[in-house]
């Protein structure tokens, strides 16, 4: 008696299978693949995460991060209440701290020991002054600011290397230069060791003075530049409510009067 080769029940069998399947396709959905369930073709729901409402802030806390995450720059900007007046408070990053979970370390060192979150916070309290909203930019986040008005020019009273240390040299020469991003964004966060820190924060000082003061547009603008620095910049309120004081200050012209000063080392 012949034996059927294996191979020969597998195909038979698998044709059976494929004859019965397509006639419950047919006699079911007539011709038509079955619905899916509706709990997977809904369209997406909309996070139950509501974005904060844009809210009024008069002191903005500006921090600049360099490529190995320390803290550079820390600038307060203060808008008098009247909103006839702007303050620029100057804070050493060699100032101590005490961050959330962390004990005493420098402001430039903060992230380093755990993250950011906090930092704005631990400033505010030890240096009593009230800090309503405040914005991290990444050099990146920098640089793209700067480039996205155009780069900007800057009185340069020396020679000063603006790349960081292990990157091609660049340097800013002694008078007066038309900065790109990148240029621009290293005058303001690379600290030379022949200068002193108040020094140093004019040049940051210079750097942000002239990009806040170039961003261009309404509220919805300027907010629609900073959310489009995605992870490169880090905020604590609404992009609204800093594009909403930016444009004020912008508008009210009051960066030519600010009143300058620096919180020095603790």
């Amino acid at each position: 008696m012949s034996r059927i080769p294996p191979f020969l029940k597998w195909l038979a069998s698998s044709i059976i299978a494929i004859g019965i399947l397509t006639g419950l396709f047919v006699f079911l959905g007539e011709g038509q693949a079955a619905p899916l369930p509706a709990d997977i073709t809904a369209a997406p729901k909309p996070s139950q995460d509501i974005a904060e409402p844009a809210a009024d802030i008069d002191n903005l806390m500006v921090v600049l991060i360099d490529s190995k995450q320390h803290i550079v720059s820390v600038s307060i900007l203060r808008q008098s209440e009247a909103g006839d007046k702007l303050a620029v408070v100057n804070v050493d990053p060699q100032s101590l701290i005490v961050p959330p979970g962390q004990g005493f370390v420098p402001i430039s060192d903060a992230g380093l020991q755990g993250s950011f979150d906090g930092v704005d916070k631990a400033i505010s309290g030890a240096l009593g002054i009230p800090i309503d909203g405040s914005i991290y930019l990444q050099r990146l986040a920098l640089a793209g600011l700067i480039d996205g008005v155009g780069g900007i020019s800057i009185e340069s009273d020396n020679l000063y290397r603006v790349s960081e240390d292990g990157e091609p040299a660049q340097y800013v020469r002694l008078g007066n230069a038309l900065l790109s991003g990148t240029d621009a964004a290293g005058y303001a966060m690379v600290k030379s060791k022949f200068e002193t820190t108040d020094e140093f924060m004019l040049r940051t000082n210079q750097v942000l003075r002239a990009v806040f003061e170039n961003l261009q547009g309404d509220d919805a603008r300027v907010s629609e530049i900073l959310s489009a620095l995605g992870s490169l910049a880090k905020s604590n309120v609404p992009t609204m409510s800093i594009a909403k004081l930016l444009v004020e200050l912008r508008s009210e012209n009051l960066w030519p009067s600010a009143n300058i000063s620096r919180i020095p080392v603790n």
